[in-house]
């Protein structure tokens, strides 16, 4: 009789095992049955977080400068020489006197004038009233006369520089790395000896020497190289230009007025500015109304 209950009780236990497994099954299948029936969060939430990060990326992104379109621009480039207040003699007209020098200097800072060098030229028609002051040959005034007016009033001038005139005109190594570590002096090249070099056109030799040896020499005193050349007397033919363009970017003439910059980089007109120009000459030269 014993044996029999507990005989049963084992098969109930049984039963009531098998049960609950079932329900457990129902529950999970049911469970896999909703997770399936269930619209996909991830897939509708994706374009959603795409379209929130392409918003952010717009928003931080800055909007992009507009470049200023390139146009041709008139530039006075001025031609001098040296400075003195007193009467040098025979070259006078190439000494202008330090205090008319500096009195035009002046008048372009109070008329809103930008002093440039040839480092700017490309970006000449976004500078408000570009000018540019060249100095020919290489005068040891440049550095007495001439240098304390441009620290005076932060004013840029470009100084072609003739190898041959440092000794010449007193116008030293120490001078020159001096005035062009102030960053207010761009040196350029005027050549090493200063010829016509028209007249030795033909001897390639010696041309190439003047233009290039000039080049090399200034770019190891100075740690730039030049990039523009004046021509000595302002003369040049095609065959010179043709050499120059080899070693440098611009070639310039002596006189001719008023620079576009349409013309040729190698026909560059300039200035010349004397001992005799006026403060009103000197106005309606560089400022023609």
């Amino acid at each position: 009789m014993n044996y029999r209950k507990i005989l049963v009780f084992i098969v109930m236990a049984f039963a009531l095992l098998a049960l609950a497994a079932c329900d457990t099954e129902d529950e999970q299948v049911q469970e896999v049955t909703a997770l399936a029936e269930a619209p996909s969060h991830t897939s509708q939430a994706q374009p959603e977080t795409q379209a929130a990060t392409e918003a952010e990326t717009e928003t931080a992104t800055e909007p992009a400068t507009e470049a200023i379109p390139f146009r041709h621009v008139n530039i006075p480039i001025l031609m001098y020489h040296t400075s003195s207040e007193h009467n040098p003699g025979v070259l006078a007209e190439l000494y202008v006197r330090p205090s008319e020098f500096e009195r035009q200097i002046i008048w372009l800072i109070e008329n809103d004038f930008t002093f440039v060098t040839f480092d700017d030229w490309d970006y000449l028609h976004t500078i408000h009233r570009p000018i540019m002051l060249t100095f020919d040959d290489g005068y040891v005034e440049n550095y007495t006369e001439i240098f304390p007016i441009l620290q005076r009033h932060n004013a840029r001038i470009v100084l072609f520089l003739a190898l041959n005139s440092i000794p010449n005109h007193r116008f030293s190594e120490e001078m020159i790395v001096s005035m062009h570590n102030s960053g207010l002096v761009s040196f350029e090249s005027h050549t090493m000896t200063h010829p016509n070099l028209s007249n030795i056109a033909d001897n390639s030799g010696r041309l190439r020497n003047e233009l290039y040896g000039s080049r090399q020499a200034i770019e190891e005193l100075t740690g730039r190289m030049p990039i523009a050349l004046a021509y000595p007397a302002g003369v040049a033919n095609a065959a010179v230009i043709e050499m120059v363009a080899e070693y440098y970017h611009f070639g310039l003439r002596s006189g001719q007025g008023m620079h576009n910059t349409e013309f040729d980089n190698f026909e560059i007109r300039r200035i010349r500015i004397s001992r005799s120009t006026s403060l009103e000459s000197f106005i309606n030269l560089v400022y023609p109304r």
